[in-house]
């Protein structure tokens, strides 16, 4: 028997027990009803129904809570949710909300709501302090005032963080109105006396720090779902039975895309594991999920369950090898060049993650996915193309000094080109990735070792710079799919934090001299005007890719599995709506069943 076999039988195998002890012993239906999606995701368990208490709603978020748009990244468009329309002015965003909005005990959803929501979030999350007041001129406007820091993308936070109209509707939550909006006020207060340099009074920040606590233990302590015996909601499902194997949501009959809505039930499995979510599709028990799938199970979908379809996308983010620049090693452009055209990205890819996309032959800090979007066909004339090619690599060493004895390269100071290789531990696809990446340096001639970082440690190591190279998170887009988001990243934020590049020092292009620091502000100041934004992109594209602070290795992808046995309407492969599942999968499927697309197959 092949192993190939072996292995499929010990899916099903796997899998049947696993569904069996989750249907039988935890008492889960495992019939299903008309008009119901199956999915698996995690929710806090005895659930509680509260956005701020631990493990808050769980893999239920999407559905519970609407943002006032949808943003689809591939088509560059938002969809109206909660908002009718929005203006956006110099430091100000007035929301005009849409009238026939309801939660799910019929109660009128209006601005009041949003305004305590912001209170809420500000006051226990400390975020985001961007929005410098929240004012409600009547039940169906609402004013944002931005503080002066804030940058333009927070304009594309507002519009889309779920967390920001709803969170806290002023009927379930009045009792801590009043003392949310305190604590959000002084704590606003606080952070701009801190952001401008200085000292908060002692006695007020002791205040501050009284009230938030008092507060948060209150609330924090608050379950919706136990007190009401439900959870109001403005989404389109509201929780309705939830044990610890199977979260049901039913349909909100005051949405107002209620009447278009064929699905009327969610009934979600929890998320123990990759294994249990792929046996759990292969058998048919849920209908849509992303787990990782080995190869060879996915080559055999089309015999273990032939209505299963698969569709990859962007998680909009990457996985590059990054470089700590207090190593002197790493600070010779020329070495960090020929790594770049040494390494063989499409094998790395294929060993760690066969679905992901391959970064090559750019390094540019834009998404491959995006590429096209962003990168002018002239700035791309102009970019190095570092396809893998040994011979150049050698060449570029040579004319830099270095030089080769034995079957090792030595520096032009003659100690071997050594260093070590980190990677996180449980991340099983980085570990395979770096191994590979290991390999490939060693047979070229370095003397490259792999050092684990164990579970729990990755920040502390990363952070505190006790590594040489390592395998990272490269640029994401997740959050706002803008460019400006993966340069913040790199130039300014958590992976400059952790290698050190020296963002301000200027580098040679052909439109000037230019810090890759300077640019990332000036993309903030210009993120929503596209033309503009293009323009600084160009200069840093350039930057990113001949100096190259990371090496991209391959764009993580979301593998997408559904089945069309119980439920039709999946978009086809090339809609943009797919692009809108990474960072909350789920808006997919609210967004399908909200526009009456998804329904039960008759």
């Amino acid at each position: 028997m092949s192993t190939r076999v072996k292995r499929l039988i010990a899916v099903l195998v796997l899998g049947i027990f696993f569904i069996g002890l989750m249907g039988i012993s935890l008492g889960a239906s495992s019939t299903s009803s008309a008009g119901e999606l199956r999915l698996a995701t995690d929710w806090p368990y005895p659930f509680h129904g509260n956005p701020f208490g631990a493990g808050a709603v769980g893999g239920a978020w999407w559905f519970v809570y609407e943002p006032f748009a949808y943003y689809i990244p591939q088509s560059d468009e938002y969809i109206p949710r909660l908002a009718e329309s929005w203006k956006i002015e110099k430091g100000k965003v007035t929301v005009t909300l849409r009238k026939n909005a309801k939660f799910s005990d019929g109660k009128p959803f209006t601005a009041k709501d949003v305004v305590n929501s912001v209170n809420f979030i500000q006051a226990m999350w400390q975020w985001p302090y961007e929005i410098q007041s929240v004012t409600a001129p009547n039940d169906y406007t609402v004013v944002f005032t931005l503080s002066k820091d804030a940058p333009q993308s927070f304009v594309h936070t507002i519009l889309t963080d779920a967390a920001i109209p709803a969170l806290a509707p002023y009927h379930v939550y009045s009792k801590w109105a009043n003392q949310a909006k305190e604590v959000a006020e002084l704590g606003k207060k606080i952070f701009a006396l801190t952001s401008s340099g200085k000292t908060p009074d002692a006695q007020q920040k002791s205040s501050y720090d009284k009230k938030a606590d008092d507060l948060r233990k209150q609330v924090n302590a608050y379950s919706p779902f136990k007190t009401l015996k439900r959870m109001p909601v403005v989404g389109s499902f509201e929780p309705t039975k939830i044990t610890q194997s199977e979260m049901v949501l039913t349909a909100n009959k005051y949405h107002w895309l209620y009447p278009k809505m064929k699905i009327n039930r969610i009934t979600f499995r929890r998320w123990s594991s990759n294994e249990f979510v792929w046996a759990s599709l292969i058998s048919g028990e849920i209908y849509a999920a992303h787990p990782n799938m080995p190869k060879d199970v996915v080559e055999q979908l089309t015999i273990l369950n032939p209505s299963l379809k698969v569709k990859t996308t962007t998680d909009l983010s990457e996985i590059a090898l990054v470089f700590n620049y207090q190593k002197p090693l790493f600070k010779d452009v020329n070495l960090r060049k020929v790594i770049a055209y040494v390494l063989d990205k499409s094998k790395v890819r294929d060993v760690a993650v066969w679905q992901a996309s391959t970064c090559s032959p750019y390094a540019h800090g834009i998404l491959k996915s995006m590429e096209s979007k962003w990168i002018s066909k002239d700035t791309l004339n102009k970019l190095t193309k570092y396809n893998t090619n040994t011979k150049m690599a050698e060449e570029i060493l040579k004319k830099a000094g270095y030089k080769k004895v034995g079957s090792t390269w030595q520096q032009p100071n003659g100690q071997p080109v050594a260093f070590t290789l980190s990677v996180y531990g449980p991340h099983s696809d980085w570990v395979l990735a770096a191994r590979e990446v290991v390999q490939q340096l060693n047979n070229f001639g370095f003397k490259v070792e792999m050092k684990l970082i164990p579970d729990g440690m990755r920040d502390q190591v990363m952070k505190s710079g006790d590594y040489e190279a390592a395998i990272e998170f490269g640029v994401t887009w997740q959050g706002y799919p803008h460019p400006y988001s993966g340069y913040l990243r790199l130039y300014e934020a958590d992976l400059y934090n952790i290698t050190k590049f020296p963002s301000k020092d200027k580098y040679s292009t052909p439109w000037g001299k230019f810090s890759p620091y300077d640019l990332t502000e000036q993309l903030r100041d210009v993120a929503q005007d596209k033309k503009k934004s293009m323009d600084v992109v160009q200069k840093l594209a350039y930057i990113t890719n001949e100096y190259l602070p990371i090496i991209p290795l391959f764009e993580k992808v979301l593998p997408i599995y559904y089945s069309d046995k119980k439920v039709t309407g999946w978009p086809a492969k090339d809609d943009p709506i797919w692009s809108l599942a990474p960072g909350g999968i789920e808006r997919v499927y609210n967004l399908l069943i909200t526009t009456g697309k998804l329904a039960a197959k008759k």
